[in-house]
């Protein structure tokens, strides 16, 4: 039997911890439950003080900060990145450096409590998003080049999580827009319906000359209420596909769809109204 060396005992313990670090995070469903289970399991894989990652997300970047006590996160533009992020953004070189930004510390951690303090920061390309990583380590709590291979596969764990987050809460967005949009159709859909009924009501109370206006103004609501309902039922067939449908086909085929069909009720309500109110102004000129 092959005795195992001190150094393959130790890559064994760190890679069993990261194993437990991933199946925790993958049950996690928002920022707040990432950022607790990486207090508890982070500390197993490598040393640090504060871990702060940086991911880009179209326009804006999700910042993600933890230490032991305090978890934050949200999102940020460019201009709000602290400096040495910006520079990392630009130039990908990697950072280790003493200097560390008061903003980087403060409300984690006090000055004084850090022994020979580094800055370590690196840039890195995923998904063709740029993530920012940067750790606070001392001489209580040293990092090493040689943790640099767990702390990046720490890392990928991460954006994978991050933006299966982000991916979530947009489409709840676009599902809470689409249920406004479906509600206006419908309303206006309702209320063009009682304008037809109350103008079939007056025709009705008027006299047998005006009889075959009344018949061409119920023609004219009977297919228009058709051309209505049709692209209203392609709107609620579209929308069930979003709960089956991947973030691509959604954007790229679902919501174009959708606004196509709601030009076409608007078009059609339009129409409606410009029709009806024709044709009863007419009636009234003849009475």
């Amino acid at each position: 039997m092959t005795k195992s060396t001190p150094s393959s005992k130790l890559y064994r313990i760190a890679y069993e911890a990261y194993s437990e670090f991933t199946i925790n995070i993958n049950r996690c469903s928002n920022l707040k439950e990432v950022g607790k289970t990486s207090q508890r399991h982070l500390k197993y894989l490598f040393n640090f003080h504060i871990i702060r990652l940086v991911i880009e997300q179209n326009d804006r970047f999700l910042f993600f900060s933890i230490n032991k006590n305090k978890i934050s996160y949200g999102f940020k533009r460019e201009t709000e990145l602290m400096d040495f992020e910006k520079e990392l953004y630009q130039n990908g070189i990697p950072i280790r450096t003493a200097e560390i930004p008061d903003q980087y510390i403060d409300g984690f951690i006090d000055r004084s409590e850090l022994v020979n303090p580094s800055l370590w920061a690196w840039g890195l390309d995923k998904n063709n998003r740029k993530i920012l990583v940067s750790l606070l380590a001392d001489d209580n709590l040293p990092f090493s080049y040689g943790d640099i291979r767990i702390l990046k596969l720490t890392v990928d764990a991460f954006e994978e999580k991050f933006h299966e987050i982000y991916l979530k809460e947009q489409l709840d967005r676009k599902n809470s827009s689409l249920s406004k949009v479906i509600e206006t159709i419908q309303s206006q859909n309702s209320k063009i319906g009682k304008i037809l009924n109350e103008q079939k009501q007056t025709i009705e109370a008027g006299s047998m000359k005006i009889d075959s206006q009344n018949q061409k103004l119920l023609g004219i609501s009977s297919m228009n209420a058709h051309d209505v309902r049709e692209p209203l039922s392609r709107i609620q067939g579209i929308v069930q596909l979003f709960d089956v449908s991947d973030e691509k086909t959604c954007r790229e085929e679902l919501i174009p769809m959708l606004k196509t069909s709601a030009v076409e009720i608007d078009d059609t309500l339009k129409k409606v109204i410009e029709m009806a109110t024709k044709e009863l102004s007419e009636l009234n000129t003849k009475a």
